[in-house]
């Protein structure tokens, strides 16, 4: 099967498989997305399976001899041992662990994350020089009232004292996230424009911070998403559990 590519890549398509899979998949999604993406230097492809398969899939990329880079889906804010189920950022660097999502809309809601922890885990991936893929998003009720972008800007307040070079955004309006919602590119532009402009007044940033987009990307819509300026790339959901429209939208990119 062919797949198309545009001329002008974005920066990064990552994958993010939640709580989905198993061994099998993982195999399968690897050897067949390595073989059908063409990995450029200014664009990075990243695979977050669950973090059970985090060390088989690191050892089937290097078999693969191909460029994925390997990301996690959680991080703990704490380097207390004596903590049950506890995943530190020394843990995923010592598994070769490149990315590692934080502050993503699910984390907020179901374990309750507030902005000390969010902070503490960005540090401490930081230090163990993790690439953070920073999620910001609003809900449904904060877009109606137009207060999108000063409840952004509370989220990003985080980063104000952090490297920017280590840190990419990822824009992902809450009520979007598998609802098949999609923003307008208008939108997407306005939003994304907003965090580059307002992350520039920070302490530690020099030029534009990378932001990618989620929420409902899929085959069917990803060209004119990633057809914005604004747009660094993708972060990509129940769309890139199938590695045929994955490596798709990756070549489309």
């Amino acid at each position: 099967m062919q797949f198309p590519c545009r001329t002008g890549s974005k920066d990064m398509i990552i994958a993010n498989w939640k709580m989905n899979g198993t061994s099998e998949t993982v195999k399968t999604w690897i050897e067949q997305v390595s073989n059908k993406i063409e990995i450029k230097p200014d664009k990075t492809c990243v695979f977050c399976p669950p973090v059970c398969y985090m060390e088989f899939a690191r050892d089937l990329i290097r078999n693969q001899n191909c460029q994925i880079k390997l990301g996690s889906q959680i991080i703990n804010s704490s380097y207390d041992k004596a903590l049950t189920g506890g995943l530190s950022a020394t843990m995923l660097r010592d598994i070769n662990t490149d990315f590692v999502l934080i502050g993503h809309s699910e984390q907020r809601s179901y374990l309750r994350e507030d902005r000390k922890v969010i902070s503490e885990k960005i540090i401490n991936a930081i230090e163990e020089n993790l690439r953070v893929v920073f999620c910001i998003g609003e809900d449904f009720d904060v877009k109606e009232k137009n207060d999108t972008q000063k409840f952004l800007s509370e989220q990003l307040e985080v980063l104000q004292n952090i490297s920017l070079e280590s840190v990419v955004v990822a824009y992902e309006p809450i009520w979007a996230i598998g609802s098949g919602q999609v923003a307008t590119k208008e939108y997407i532009d306005e939003i994304h424009e907003f965090i580059k402009q307002h992350c520039k007044k920070f302490r530690y940033s020099e030029g534009d911070v990378s932001v990618v987009y989620g929420g409902s990307v899929k085959l069917e819509n990803c060209e004119e998403i990633i057809s914005s300026n604004f747009v660094d790339g993708l972060l990509i959901g129940g769309a890139s559990l199938d590695p045929e429209i994955f490596s798709s939208i990756y070549n489309l990119s």
